[in-house]
């Protein structure tokens, strides 16, 4: 019966790898990018604050965070992360 059940999963199986395999890699490459933005955001945030506006320089440094490492890209890797476990919990079976 169990190996009936790893027949049925196989194609799920696949699917899972080759999409943990793109997100992995969309991840690692957007977070390169997404780490210079980041830092352009916040430069951009200081010019601003230097020009005397303190509420744009808030949301610049808000979105230099969002697109920074610590935001949106860790969010991403997170989920990535929880499918890989759900990947190898069906491999396991």
């Amino acid at each position: 019966m169990r190996i009936i059940l790893k027949i049925l999963l196989f194609p799920m199986v696949l699917a899972l790898t080759i999409l943990v395999a793109f997100c992995r890699f969309f991840c690692l490459f957007s977070g390169m990018v997404l780490g210079l933005l980041a830092a352009l955001l916040f430069l951009l945030g200081l010019l601003v604050l230097f020009a005397g506006r303190l509420d744009g320089f808030i949301g610049f440094t808000v979105l230099a965070w969002l697109v920074s490492p610590y935001g949106l890209p860790l969010a991403a890797s997170w989920l990535t992360e929880r499918v890989a476990d759900f990947k190898d919990m069906l491999k396991s079976i």
